[in-house]
Formats: structure tokens, sequence, C-alpha cells
């Protein structure tokens, strides 16, 4: 092994000394001179470039609310020598600050086309703005407190096959705060949420969800998260007492049973409890329209969330009885 390692380093010696080494090593430094020099050239050569501006509103009181919320970013294109553009940092992170108090007066935060050049001229160090995304800014803001109002849900949502949707859906912020420029708070009593429209949920789920915009109105968060209550259904069977309907004056009517079994789905969460309503009944003037004794039974109605409810029976006995 040592051996070896000799022989390289021998042989590294006898490339380092030769005349071609000493050749190719001179081309190489001649190489990297003529590209100093050439990048040199090309930076001294006006060079037109666009670039991503941050935009920083700065001394912004802390009862100032925007209305309109100030942009970002803009794309600002540059026509300079490249020297200058480099020298002034815009290739790194470049961003023009805006001082509040110089361009706010009375809701309203104004800067014109001009002033707009003029900072970004001042903040950016180049001495032509060929293009910007953003030539002026018009944002209106107020010094006023928000309104609270609350959150109403728009939905449209269904459950899986054996689930429920078994409430509505509700945001889980209540209320938000809503401002503007002038007086639109006023006739603001609520905020609606966008459309949520989801299918064949298995479980309860949350999900955000945008506001409705209202012209001229700030809402403070502009989203919320929406849960939509889901349960699995379970199957139920009670017994209920069956009425009598259109009975006439002086009669009565005997049932054998006068209660029935009734089978239904619920959600889980209601599954123990045994105040179910529900109206199961027989029609007197059935009696005329059957043969023998038995009359038949009907569920007339039950309380919502009960799903696919079911008579075990189909009749019952009966006597009349006339007083």
């Amino acid at each position: 092994m040592d051996a070896k390692i000799g022989d390289i380093r021998n042989e590294w010696k006898r490339i380092r000394t030769s005349s071609r080494f000493h050749n190719f090593m001179m081309f190489l430094i001649f190489v990297a001179i003529a590209a100093v020099f050439w990048f040199i050239l090309a930076l001294n050569d006006s060079v037109t470039e666009t670039f991503q501006v941050r935009l920083n509103i700065q001394n912004v009181p802390d009862s100032v609310t925007f209305i309109t919320d100030p942009p970002a970013d803009l794309h600002v294109t540059l026509s300079d020598k490249g020297t200058n553009i480099l020298r002034s940092g815009v290739v790194k992170h470049p961003t023009v600050n805006l001082n509040f108090r110089d361009y706010a007066h009375e809701g309203v935060f104004r800067l014109s086309a001009a002033d707009m050049t003029a900072e970004l001229k001042a903040d950016l160090g180049v001495s032509q703005i060929t293009a910007a995304s953003i030539d002026s800014l018009r944002l209106y803001y107020t010094t006023q407190p928000g309104k609270r109002v609350p959150v109403m849900v728009q939905s449209d949502v269904t459950a899986s096959s054996g689930n429920i949707i078994s409430g509505a859906p509700v945001s889980l912020t209540r209320f938000v705060q809503v401002y503007s420029y002038r007086d639109e708070v006023d006739t603001v009593h609520r905020v609606l949420t966008q459309r949520l429209v989801k299918k064949d949920l298995s479980q309860t789920s949350e999900f955000d969800v945008k506001l409705k915009p209202i012209q001229g109105v700030k809402i403070v968060p502009s989203q919320v998260k929406v849960r939509v209550p889901v349960e699995p259904l379970v199957h139920k069977e009670t017994y209920v007492e069956v009425d009598v309907e259109n009975l006439p004056a002086g009669a009565s009517l005997l049932l054998f049973p006068n209660r029935v079994p009734v089978s239904f789905y619920v959600p889980m969460s209601r599954f123990n409890n045994e105040n179910v309503p529900m109206h199961v009944v027989v029609d007197y003037n059935d009696t005329h329209r059957t043969r023998g004794s038995r009359i038949p039974v009907r569920v007339r109605d039950h309380a919502p969330g009960l799903i696919n409810v079911e008579l075990k029976t189909d009749s019952v006995e009966y006597t009349l009885v006339r007083h």
C-alpha cells in the first residue's frame, strides 16, 4: 500500500513539473482574467430586469384598520447599469418602505404614480423605473372600533349510508368583527359563509370556510372553521300508544292491544332517550271500510331524525262501544 502511494506522489510531481502542465495552468489563468473583464464590461452595459419588491407600510397606528388590504409586493422593471443594480442590493431582498403619516388623510391612504416612482427610486437606489405592476395606491382605512356580528353558515352537506347529519353545521367562531370606511357596518347584522358543499360524510368533520365578502366592509377574520356533526345510525324498537281519530260523540273504540311495536333508526346519541315523540293512530271511519274485527294502524307523524320508521304490525283488534 505504501509503495502505491509513493508511486502516485512521484507521478504527480512529474506531471506538475512538466511544461504541458504549466501551459494548461497559464491557459486557465487567462480564461479567468478574461471572464472577469467580460463580467465587468457586461455590468457597465444598460440592463433591464424585473424584480419582486416587498411593500411595507411603516408607522401605522394601532387604532388603524385597513378596509382595503395593502398588497404584499409588486413587480418592478428596472433599467440601469448592471453595476448600479448590483450595488443597490435589489437582487437580494428589495423592499420599498412607505411612511403611513406621509400619505394618509381622512380615511384614505393615497399614493400617486409620481409618489410611487419616487419611493421606488429612493428605496431601490436606481435611476429609472420602466414599469411597475402597481403604479399607484388608494387604500381605505378606519380608526373606528369594529362591530361584533354573528356568523351564519350556508351549507349543502350529506352523510354516507348508515350515517346522518345530526345537527346544523356550526361555525366554531361564533362572532367576527366588521369594519368600514364610512357607515356600512350599521347595515351589517350578520355575515354569511361561502356555501360549504360536502357529500358522503362518514364522521364529524371540520372545514376551513371563507366568509362571503361585503362591499366596502372588512371582516376579521376572513374565514372560519365549520364543524359538521355526523353520527352513525343505530336500530331501535319501542312501543307506542295508539290514538283514535274521527271518533264520533257517544262512541268509543277499545283497541287490543292499545300499544304497538315500532322500529326505526336513530342517531347513536339518542339511542338511550326513552322519550320518542311519535303519533300512531287508527281511523274510526275505517270501521265502515273493513270487515272483521281488525282496523289498520298508521304512523301519522314522528320526531325529526328518525329514519325508516316501520310498524311491526299493520292492524289491531277493536271493539266498538256506544254510550
